[in-house]
């Protein structure tokens, strides 16, 4: 038997940590066990390819952290205190399509419309009441974003009661295309935005996502994502060094087996070589809800079903990092490629539908493909020898291929591996053997092993399908971060509110575990 502590926390992920570090910041005494030999789950920065190069394999840019509290009002002193910086360029997306033309969204509204406009002057100022509109309804948004989500019918009569909430209503239940529809006459520019929306794993067709569409200029034009500066793992060293000035202890290559659970409450874990290690007032755990049962006997039924059935995004990821002799040059021009995220694709809105429904099909190799590049050395020094330059390319695809399954990855890697890189070429002019120094290719199914919170490659946790949002993600039951019939028990990760991504959700977890430990959660942020 070992020692005591106040809380476990199963799991080293950003959203596992940042709800540990407000635990530890309200006097408890917090344990982190993890079952690999790094911290930091999908942020996760290291010289992977070659010595110097600092390259971030899951996540890259940080998003819709921007606009949690715990960055915004640096709540935990990630920034003042712990050393985490961010760098926000101006360029925030660009989508170069197949002809040569771009369209760039800056983070300033008037630069994003200029661009639009040498594409269509139409919709150029289309684009400039959209994003309006989107700016009003932020508040609304993020009021309800990193707090425990209320429940879906309240959500719904909350949003009954004004005009921008029945707004987002309407986006709530339409997809993508529908609402670009509703407002965009060109194809270039409808690419350009559904192709952003798609970073967030919504395909431009999926019924009730049409939200994402309409929030993106909001969050893009107030709360630009911002390029962690040394690489997304550093994220998890601020947090880290938080808990460890609030006493916090950690364990690498220590993996929980089983939640132990006397008397209908979460007491402590059992690790996989059989040590107990007893939590005096909770046990956090970023398990995926499909793996609830794994580590939980005895669990409601109807709990444990609707947790089995989760659904995943309608496609997965596959990234591929290189260390270079020089920044890619791109043939459309050095602006669209200075981008933050740079996005590549057909021009013709057709084949962007097509590539989305070959995903359902098994098929990624029929259409072009939907790639983004991030050259993060352009912003960020620190990422590259003087002189040289790292780039990462991220690509969609299916998680199950039409011949073989997801296994068939594996068989096919190196294939794949040349389609993607094949298929960048055609937007770059420098980028041959001689300018590689070195690369590495991850698939769908890469991915999903290196995380168990990266079911089928979706490193959203679960898809944001309107029955897996707010109140209802990522199932009804499991939506306030705790386990009916098992007292203590909390779940943190980015299968919950709020959905996907870098977004700090675990503060959201640390909010209701406050509540039920009766710690003054506001108290604690001043």
């Amino acid at each position: 038997m070992s020692a005591t502590y106040d809380v476990i926390v199963a799991g080293s992920g950003h959203n596992g940590l940042t709800a540990a570090a407000y635990l530890a910041k309200a006097g408890q005494k917090v344990l982190v066990l993890e079952r690999n030999d790094w911290f930091g789950g999908g942020c996760m920065t290291g010289e992977f390819v070659a010595p110097g190069f600092r390259l971030d394999v899951h996540s890259n840019a940080h998003h819709l952290i921007q606009a949690n509290p715990l960055i915004r009002n640096d709540e935990l002193g990630l920034l003042s205190k712990y050393g985490l910086k961010y760098i926000y360029p101006d360029a925030q997306f660009s989508t170069i399509f197949d002809d040569g033309s771009y369209i760039i969204t800056y983070a300033d509204l008037d630069r994003t419309c200029d661009s639009i406009a040498a594409i269509s002057p139409r919709d150029a100022e289309v684009y400039r009441k959209f994003a309006t509109m989107s700016r009003e309804t932020l508040p609304l948004l993020v009021s309800g974003l990193f707090v425990p989500p209320v429940p879906q019918g309240s959500f719904w009569a909350l949003l009954d009661q004004s005009p921008q909430g029945q707004r987002l209503m309407h986006m709530l239940q339409k997809s993508v295309l529908e609402i670009l529809y509703e407002y965009f006459e060109n194809e270039k520019v409808i690419i350009h935005l559904a192709k952003f929306a798609s970073e967030a794993f919504v395909g431009p067709d999926q019924k009730a996502a049409g939200f994402i569409v309409f929030t993106m200029p909001g969050f893009m034009h107030t709360y630009p994502g911002g390029l962690p500066v040394g690489g997304s793992g550093m994220l998890i060293e601020a947090l880290m060094k938080c808990l460890q000035a609030q006493g916090a202890e950690f364990r690498l290559n220590t993996e929980v087996d089983k939640v132990v659970v006397e008397g209908g409450r979460a007491v402590g874990v059992r690790t996989r070589d059989g040590e107990t290690i007893r939590a005096k007032n909770a046990v956090l755990g970023t398990i995926h809800p499909r793996l609830l049962e794994r580590f939980v006997d005895g669990l409601d039924e109807r709990v444990a079903a609707n947790a089995r059935r989760v659904q995943t995004a309608s496609y997965a990821i596959m990234s591929q990092i290189f260390a270079l002799n020089e920044a890619p040059k791109y043939h459309a021009g050095e602006e669209p490629g200075s981008a933050l995220i740079a996005g590549f694709g057909s021009s013709r809105l057709e084949d962007f539908r097509r590539t989305f429904d070959d995903f359902r099909h098994g098929d990624l190799t029929a259409h072009d493909a939907i790639i983004s590049a991030m050259v993060n050395s352009n912003y960020d020094p620190s990422r590259a020898p003087p002189g040289k330059a790292t780039l990462t390319l991220y690509g969609f695809g299916p998680f199950e291929l039409r011949d073989g399954g997801s296994a068939a990855w594996d068989a096919r890697k190196d294939e794949f591996s040349d389609w993607l890189l094949g298929q960048y070429r055609r937007y770059v002019s420098n980028l041959d053997e001689r300018n590689i120094i070195g690369l590495r290719f991850y698939t769908p199914l890469d991915i999903a092993r290196h995380s168990p919170s990266f079911q089928n490659g979706d490193v959203t946790g679960v898809g944001k399908f309107f029955h897996q949002i707010g109140g209802h993600r990522p199932t009804p039951e499991l939506s306030q971060y705790t386990v009916p019939g098992v007292e203590r028990l909390y779940l943190a990760g980015t299968f919950m509110h709020p959905p996907g991504g870098v977004t700090g959700g675990g503060r959201a977890t640390a909010i209701k575990m406050c509540r039920d430990l009766g710690i003054d959660f506001e108290r604690l942020c001043r």
